[in-house]
């Protein structure tokens, strides 16, 4: 009797301990949530243009003329780090101000996202001058429309020849139809090629960065 027993509680044993316990669900590790950035540009930053080419506009027509221009200087954060690298993009207008002309910036790339701002330049003063025969003055401007465009294009899109080509025609036709509608005797702000310009913002810049 007793050796039954003795049997009984060894198949008893060796059944628990074969027997496995179910494993127990390990947590998933979920992904981290992008967080976002705020960072400040401050009021007091210089905005450092340059101009890539010779531009000559008619201020006494008193339109706007836009045109993209590359950083000459990086733009820092309150921090001192690089938020817009040198020669990046920024869109600015000439304005006609007083017989001359300031330039307007209203945006530039930053981490690869458009940003708008608001900074300007102290004005530019214009010269008159004795107008051309109207096809001889359609003739330069187109001139220097085209490399303005090109040049605006081409910076754009790193130096595609046939988005140079583009701008370049682009840039001829705002320069003949600017040429044949001139006065006599015109107003104009000239910009030499390789010029620069400090910018003043009006206000601060905030930025959110994911």
């Amino acid at each position: 009797m007793k050796t039954k027993t003795l049997v009984s509680i060894a198949c008893s044993l060796s059944l628990l301990g074969s027997f496995t316990a179910p494993a127990k669900a390990q947590p998933v590790p979920s992904q981290a949530t992008p967080v976002s950035q705020n960072i400040t540009i401050p009021q007091d930053t210089a905005v450092i243009i340059s101009f890539p080419a010779s531009v000559t506009v008619d201020v006494g027509q008193k339109k706007d003329y836009p045109l993209t221009v590359p950083l000459a200087s990086a733009i820092k954060d309150e921090q001192g780090n690089v938020i817009a690298p040198e020669n990046t993009p920024v869109t600015i207008v000439l304005q006609p101000s007083d017989g001359g002309a300031k330039i307007v910036a209203q945006s530039l790339i930053v981490n690869g996202k458009i940003v708008a701002i608001k900074a300007s330049s102290q004005p530019i003063p214009g010269t008159t001058i004795t107008q051309k025969r109207a096809n001889d003055k359609a003739i330069e401007n187109g001139s220097v429309w085209g490399r303005i465009g090109g040049s605006t294009l081409g910076f754009i899109s790193q130096g595609d020849p046939e988005q140079f080509d583009r701008g370049a025609m682009l840039g001829s036709a705002i320069g003949l139809v600017t040429g044949l509608r001139s006065a006599e005797n015109i107003r104009v702000v000239q910009i030499p090629q390789s010029s620069v310009y400090v910018l003043s913002l009006e206000t601060p810049i905030n930025i959110s960065i994911r």
